[in-house]
Parts: structure tokens; sequence; C-alpha cells
């Protein structure tokens, strides 16, 4: 008879027990999303030896072996360890870390899997009051729905106009899927409250009229999803890729001073604002 106790210490290895008594579901994770070839062939061996021949796929982009016998887990546990490839991604910490393709996409504005993997690094599996989600987005596609984690983070390119050199010519609008861009009486107008910072009108223009004034990453904190889902706030600031990691840092550094056990970043926000949230990272980012 396996207890509760010992289902519950499972858990946090990211061993889950299913409806099934007596069966688990083994939780396997990436690094930004990523598996090597080889690991996905181990994964494989793994689930036609101890499961029943097929992977689950998680939303933060970790592997799942079900239908794992209780009596088999510390073999499974064994040959993942054998193979480089390590289980977990449970309870109060930060949980896998998640990215989209980025510039393998033609979309991307920055190297998402670059990031995420070095952030992967830093800081997966960091204690803190709640579980927290950090996704990574390379455009504001939003593929990711990074603005539904606790911290999100988005590519923008900051395009600016020079009306004397556009000869209005029109390509940039089919390259504008927010339609910020239109032509009224042949005259390209631009409509700054629907661009979303794609940049794209400024990839296709020939003339120069469309220029990238700055490209960087917006950030979100807050969001969650599930039954009380929120959309993240947003950070003033526009920030270079370089200087992530320790934006990142001196968030979860605010987050911990100001928030208590239990509550998710999005708790913490509702109960004081984002502006005294914001405020308190400024003067961490300015020591």
């Amino acid at each position: 008879m396996i207890t509760q106790n010992e289902i519950a210490a499972l858990k946090a290895q990211g061993i889950l027990a299913q409806q099934q008594d007596g069966y688990f579901s083994i939780r396997v994770l990436s690094r930004a999303g990523n598996f090597t070839s080889a690991e996905l062939q181990a994964l494989a061996t793994i689930a036609e030896k101890f499961g029943r021949g097929y992977l689950g796929e998680t939303t933060r982009l970790a592997i799942e072996i079900p239908w794992i016998h209780y009596e088999d887990i510390e073999a499974v546990k064994s040959a993942l360890n054998a193979n480089g490839l390590t289980h977990g991604g449970t309870g109060k910490k930060i949980r896998p870390l998640v990215a989209c393709k980025g510039t393998v996409c033609q979309h991307g504005l920055y190297d998402t899997q670059k990031l995420c993997g070095l952030c992967h690094d830093q800081f997966f599996g960091r204690d803190l009051h709640s579980k927290t989600k950090i996704t990574f987005v390379g455009c504001p596609n939003n593929c990711a729905k990074a603005n539904t984690n606790d911290i999100g983070l988005v590519g923008q390119a900051y395009v600016q106009f020079d009306w004397d050199a556009c000869v209005d010519c029109g390509k940039c609008l089919k390259g504008c899927r927010a339609k910020a861009l239109t032509m009224v009486n042949k005259k390209l107008v631009w409509d700054e409250q629907k661009c979303v910072n794609c940049g794209k009108c400024a990839q296709v223009c020939t003339t120069g009229a469309a220029t990238e004034e700055v490209r960087g990453i917006a950030v979100y904190l807050g969001g969650r999803m599930g039954r009380g889902y929120r959309f993240g706030d947003r950070l003033t600031d526009l920030y270079a890729v370089e200087e992530i990691p320790n934006l990142i840092e001196k968030i979860l550094e605010t987050y911990m001073e100001l928030g208590t056990d239990g509550e998710r970043i999005s708790a913490v926000l509702d109960r004081i604002g984002i502006n005294a949230f914001e405020g308190n990272l400024q003067e961490r980012l300015e020591d």
C-alpha cells in the first residue's frame, strides 16, 4: 500500500501519481525546451521497457513517461541518470523555463533559446514563496503566451518613421498584421495605438522611411492561468538581452521581500500594485 506521504515525496521529485492505482508518470526536464536526439532515443527506450511505449509532452516543454509501476520507479530513475536526464519540476520553486523557437523562426527578434538556456542554468529549481513560471517569446506573436506567466519576456522592435522619405509604395502594409498601417487617399498612415512593435515594416521598407529605432525585451509580471487567470503587468522600461539575467534576479529578490509564503507574484501585485513592486525593483537595479 502506497501511503500519501510517499506520494507527496515522489511528487516533489516530478513523479506524479496517476488515477490508476500503483502507476506513476515521471516528468523529465528539458533545457529551454530542447532534447538531443540521443536523449529522445533514451526516453523512447525507457518508455518501451518500463511504460507503455509512448511519451507525453507537458505545457512547459518537459516530457512525461506514464504508466511506470511503483516497483519500477528506482530503475527508471537510474536509467534517466545514466543518460544525463533529470526528473523534477514541481513544488514552490521556479518551474521549467519555456522558450519559443526565437531566431529559428522568421519572426524572432532575439535568441530565446540561448537566453532561456542561460536563465535555466541560473534559476531553475530555486525555492521561492510559490511556484514561479518564466517564459521567453521572440516577438509580439506571443506564441508561448508570455504574459500568462509569473515572469514573461517578449521581443519588441520600436520603429520610427521619416515621412519625408516615404514614397507611399505600400510594401509595409502586407507585413503589418496588426493593421497599424493603412493607406488613406494614397498616403501611408500609421496608427501608433495599434502597433505591436514587431518591426516588420522596417524590415521590408526600401527607402529608409521606416527604421528600427531600438530592439529589446518587454517584461510582464504576475501573469497566471488556471482557475483564476490574470494577464501580467508590464514593466515600464524595455530591456536589452544582456540585462535580463540580472533583471530576473532582482525581480525574484523583490518578490521574496514583498511576498509571503504561498503567494505567487500575481497575488503580491494584486495586494500592493505594480507601481509599488516596480519602485522597489528599480531601487535594487540602481544599487
